[in-house]
């Protein structure tokens, strides 16, 4: 039993901790705006707030289709369509300093 709920913990633990979000937490948040410039290049868009700054990046990745592999005796291909992906990566910035991260994705085909 106690093996079981130790298993579970790890695993919730690992599910959360590896996310998308939660490593550009690690990584970006407490730290300089000016580290965004060097990583990510110009903002897409500057967005001014009452007592913070939201920089918004984007990235525009084009995934291509692939054959879904269904076995060997199937006659029909299954072939996913060619899809875009956009990430966005919202930076909320107060001072200088980094204080909150979201992130997006979006496919469009």
């Amino acid at each position: 039993m106690k093996f079981r709920v130790i298993l579970f913990g790890l695993l919730f633990f690992a599910f959360f901790s590896c996310g998308t979000k939660k490593q550009l937490q690690r990584e970006y948040k407490g730290k300089p705006v000016a580290l965004l410039k060097e990583t990510f290049g110009e903002p897409k868009t500057v967005l001014e707030q009452e007592n913070a700054t939201v920089y918004v990046f984007e990235k525009l990745k084009e995934l291509e289709s692939t054959e879904i592999s269904q076995g060997k005796l199937t006659l029909d291909e299954i072939v996913t369509p060619k899809v875009n992906k956009t990430e966005r990566y919202y930076f909320t910035v107060r001072d200088g300093i980094i204080v909150e991260i979201r992130y997006e994705e979006e496919y469009e085909r």
